[in-house]
């Protein structure tokens, strides 16, 4: 017998409720989550201190804490891309949603700029094409 994915998902939506609370009581959140299903359930969890700065960033994900260190010239060497000037939390609307710059995904070449979207929070990754919209945002 198999996990489905109706199971998969309904696991996962109770356990991510319970999880979400203990890691507010413990100040933590950005709960990072991912499960694999089918032979088995797996569920795997990664939270960060909750350190926020200016527009709801969580200062303290792998995200912001790669562009602090070392900004963005370490992709841009890697990807020759434009150079990324704007500093966290700067705002910038993609297709009518508002964002506010997070940080670099470094191990995601395709999709290396995080935007969290100003309404309910959630990540959205962008190609390195939205670099000069988000410079631009600071000008």
């Amino acid at each position: 017998m198999e996990v489905t994915k109706e199971q998969a998902v309904s696991v996962t939506a109770e356990i991510q409720e319970a999880v979400n609370a203990i890691l507010a009581k413990h100040g933590l959140t950005g709960p990072k989550i991912k499960t694999t299903y089918g032979d088995f359930y797996k569920f795997t969890l990664e939270a960060f201190v909750k350190n926020e700065g200016e527009n709801g960033i969580n200062l303290s994900s792998k995200e912001a804490t790669y562009f602090k260190k070392f900004g963005y010239t370490a992709y841009d060497a890697q990807y020759n891309s434009t150079e990324l000037i704007a500093p966290l939390g700067t705002i910038f609307t993609n297709k009518g949603v508002e964002y506010a710059f997070g940080g670099i995904a470094a191990t995601r070449k395709k999709y290396p700029i995080v935007g969290i979207n100003t309404t309910n929070g959630t990540t959205m990754l962008f190609t390195d094409a939205m670099v000069p919209l988000i410079n631009k945002a600071v000008k």
